[in-house]
């Protein structure tokens, strides 16, 4: 049984998109660029990365959840060193990024060029796997 309200390190990001081109051509987009390889070779601490597509197929939701403030780090370094800083925004204009759990503060600083909207632990439980 998980402990109530016991603190977690648990980052989770979560991006509110609207689509720029065609909606065939962002999904293959999604598909390119969601590689299993990539993700639990270089950042082994990413335990999801989700694409959802809304009904009307005008926005879409990533989400990413990490370990820790570290592997979020992580992704964010590894994101802006690649291919995908210039192709992202050709694809989605990000109407909300929204990071749940409690970051480092080398995090914020970081965090604070992608105008993130930061929401700390308050309560609640987990049900990881122990």
């Amino acid at each position: 049984m998980s402990e109530l309200n016991k603190q977690n390190k648990i980052i989770t990001y979560i991006f509110e998109l609207a689509l720029i081109k065609s909606v065939n051509e962002t999904k293959q987009f999604m598909r390119e660029n969601s590689s299993p390889y990539v993700f639990n070779c270089s950042e082994p601490k990413t335990i999801r990365f989700e694409w959802f597509l809304s009904e009307d197929e005008k926005s879409a939701t990533l989400i990413e959840m990490f370990e820790d403030s570290d592997a979020a780090k992580l992704r964010l370094e590894n994101h802006s060193e690649s291919h995908l800083v210039k192709e992202f925004p050709e694809y989605f204009e990000i109407k909300n990024f929204i990071v749940l759990g409690d970051i480092k503060p080398d995090m914020k600083d970081k965090l604070a060029d992608w105008n993130a909207d930061l929401r700390g632990n308050v309560g609640g439980f987990f049900k990881g796997s122990d």
